[in-house]
Formats: structure tokens, C-alpha cells, sequence
């Protein structure tokens, strides 16, 4: 479900009925009125795809054995409160939806529920699972639910895959590394009708200033951590996309490379025509010694917090209702503790280390939970690495 007509009026109501614009679909039902039970069940079999559920329209049968909607509006006082009682107790797992109200007059209306789809779907209510045909909502079978578990599975997988391809893409050769690199992905998972970022193809400009929003999306403490936004300013134009770089990521190719290149300075975030985001980091570890490194999970944080932000931008401004896979990957970690801890480590208590190499994490988010719990996005990515290291109070105090 890219994207979906929406009444917001009254007007809107009777207009969708006359047009055929509300007729019952995969993604629309309606009902004149409707018992808990029945709403739970409605919600949750949208929670695969997305819809929307309207209470207020009639389905009225003619004479001649034909049906036909009517409006019928329904007390309205009340109902956000129900609706939403519904879909966090009468749902497993809890189901986030938004009501909307569309007055009538006399305290009737409309009551219009949009149903995002989840990254945790299918859910329960009364113990069974539930999904849609071409018009209806059904319990699912035992097949039906293991198919829908496998698809999760396979959408982890994607994420997966984009963070191979992420890491095998890395330009610096691997032999003339001093650094860990980081990489961060996020891709659509549903087809989009459109190029979600053909705009800033041909505008330099938008491409900057989008790149340039997510500069303090981040604690303070970490917003001027480098390599920072603001210090890519230089547009390259690629097979799949657009990136925007800074002077270290394009001297990588250069012979010889420029005096001031530094390889944990290196920033590439690029664009795809897909709507995915890709972003290089030359500093997922920091020299603490000639010998000893320190992982930089502040700015993995950082990051991974941006492109929450960027990705729930897309989303927004190309109408973008349905699921992304987000990843995060850090390589070249093994032993090291966090830069944090070099800092702040009590004496008598030796800093945590990584003990693997590679840290990954990918993830399957809703449009609707980058927009409205973004930190919980951004914990999902980075809480098991945060944890390892021991410095979840220093980047995400709310869960600490």
C-alpha cells in the first residue's frame, strides 16, 4: 500500500460513494456499525497490507438483488478513545493505527481508522490470526500464517543482503585499511509508483538541504562528531542514484591521493531511485594508540538516528504509507572497547570489547513508526551493539 485516497470530509464521504472511490476492497471496508470484535477483527487483517475502515456507511440491498452504500453517520463522541483501546488490547501484538473523525453534525460522523502494515504482521485477536482477500477478512489457516512468518524472515534477509552488497561496494581497498567502516542502509520494501527521489537528480540544491536536515536529528553531544552532514558538499551522479560526498571519499580514487586525505574522514551517503539510502563511513574505529583502536558507536548512533530521519522524510513527502528495511553494519571491532569508555572507564574496571569482528542489524520498520517512535527505531538497530559495549546510558539514556 504506497499510497491511499483518504476522506477527510463530509463532502469527501459522498463523494467517494458516488465515485466508487469508497467500494469494498483488500484495503477498504466499511461498516454501518460494528462491535469490538469486529473491529479488532477488521483492524488486524489489515495489519498485512494496510487499509482503511470506515464506520458510518450502510450496505443497503435493492429490489433487484444489487447493493448499494449509504451514509450513515454514528455517534462519534468517544470513539478515538474505543478504537484505540481495541487496538492495543484486543490485538496481539498491539496494532498502532490513527483514527480520524469526520463530523456530521449533532455529534454524528465518520469514524475513518488507516491501518499502516506492520512489520510484525499477521496479528491475533481471539486467537486467531487474521488477513484479507479481494474484499473481506478472514481468519488465516496454519499455511496461510506460516507463509506470512516466512515473508518476515525473508524481508530480515533483504536487510541483510543490501549490508553485503553495502560492505562488498566499500572503495577503500580492504589492504590499506587503518580504520573500521560503517554502513547503514535503508530500501523500500513495497513496489512505489514513482522514483521516490528523482527530485534530487536534477536539483543539487534539494539534495544538500535534504542532507543537511539530518544534522543535529542526534544528541548534541554527537551532532558535530565527524565525519558530520555538513561536511559533504559535493554531488556525484551514479548508475543507481546520486550521492553527496566530502573531499576524502572522492580523493579515495584518486593517484596520488591528495595530501589531505584522511581514511576516517571518508562520508557517502547516496540516494537510490529505488527511495533506498546507502551511507559509507571511514570511522567506525578511532587509533587510541599506535597499537590500539576504539569503536566509534557514538557516531554508528548518530547515524543510524539521521537516517531514521531521512528515510521517514522520504516517506513523507513522496506519500510512502508502507515498510522499509533499515540496516547498520560496523566491521573491524574485534577487541576493541568503545571510545566512550577509554574515557570514562573506572580504573579498577576494564572497558567491554567486541568479540566478534562484524556487528549487523538489520531491521523491518513501518512509514509510521520512523515518524512517530524514532528512537525506538534507532534502538532496534543499535541497542545489542550499545549493550555489548556498555555505553547504552551515554547514547540512549531512555532505555538505560
Amino acid at each position: 500500500m504506497a499510497t491511499m485516497w483518504q476522506p477527510t470530509s463530509e463532502s469527501d464521504i459522498a463523494e467517494g460513494i458516488r465515485s466508487g472511490a469508497i467500494s469494498e476492497s483488500h484495503y477498504l471496508e466499511v461498516k454501518e456499525q460494528a462491535r469490538n470484535e469486529q473491529i479488532a477483527q477488521t483492524l488486524a487483517s489489515f495489519a498485512i497490507d494496510g487499509g482503511l475502515f470506515i464506520i458510518g456507511i450502510a450496505e443497503v440491498k435493492e429490489g433487484d438483488g444489487s447493493k448499494r452504500l449509504v451514509a450513515k453517520p454514528v455517534t462519534i463522541e468517544g470513539m478515538i478513545e474505543r478504537i484505540d483501546g481495541i487496538s492495543r488490547n484486543a490485538i496481539e501484538p498491539p496494532l498502532p493505527v490513527t483514527t480520524q473523525l469526520i463530523p456530521a453534525g449533532h455529534g454524528l460522523g465518520f469514524v475513518v481508522v488507516s491501518v499502516q502494515p506492520s512489520p510484525v504482521a499477521p496479528h491475533m485477536t481471539g486467537n486467531k490470526y487474521y488477513g484479507r482477500g479481494d474484499a473481506s477478512k478472514h481468519a488465516l489457516s496454519d499455511a496461510e500464517v506460516l507463509r506470512h512468518h516466512q515473508r518476515r524472515q525473508e524481508q530480515t534477509d533483504v536487510g541483510m543482503k543490501l549490508l553485503d552488497e553495502a560492505e562488498s561496494n566499500d572503495y577503500m581497498p580492504v589492504a590499506e585499511r587503518e580504520h573500521g567502516h560503517i554502513y547503514l542502509i535503508s530500501e523500500p520494501l513495497m513496489p512505489t509508483n514513482e522514483l521516490l527521489v528523482e527530485q534530487f537528480m536534477n536539483d543539487d540544491q534539494a539534495l544538500i538541504e535534504f542532507v543537511l536536515s539530518g544534522q543535529n536529528r542526534c544528541k548534541a553531544n554527537l551532532a558535530s562528531f565527524a565525519p558530520s552532514p555538513q561536511d559533504a558538499t559535493r554531488i556525484k551522479h551514479r548508475d543507481l542514484g546520486v550521492s553527496i560526498v566530502n573531499g576524502d571519499a572522492e580523493g579515495v580514487g584518486q593517484v596520488p591521493r591528495p595530501t589531505y586525505f584522511s581514511e576516517r574522514s571518508i562520508l557517502d551517503i547516496e540516494l537510490l531511485e529505488s527511495g533506498g539510502i546507502r551511507i559509507l563511513i571511514g570511522r567506525g574505529t578511532e587509533k587510541w594508540t599506535p597499537e590500539e583502536s576504539m569503536i566509534c558507536d557514538g557516531l554508528a548512533v548518530a547515524y543510524a538516528q539521521r537516517l531514521a530521519h531521512w528515510t521517514s522524510m522520504l516517506s513523507e513527502r513522496y506519500a510512502y504509507r508502507s515498510l522499509w528495511t533499515l540496516g547498520l553494519r560496523m566491521n573491524g571491532l574485534k577487541g576493541w572497547p568503545s571510545h566512550m569508555m577509554k574515557d570514562n572507564s573506572p580504573s579498577f574496571e576494564p572497558p567491554r570489547t567486541m568479540h566478534s569482528d562484524v556487528y549487523s542489524r538489520a531491521i523491518t520498520v513501518s512509514a509510521s513508526a520512523l515518524a512517530s517512535t524514532p528512537d525506538d527505531v534507532v534502538e532496534s538497530l543499535v541497542g545489542r551493539l550499545l549493550k555489548i559495549l556498555g555505553t547504552t546510558h551515554h547514547h540512549l539514556p531512555k532505555t538505560s
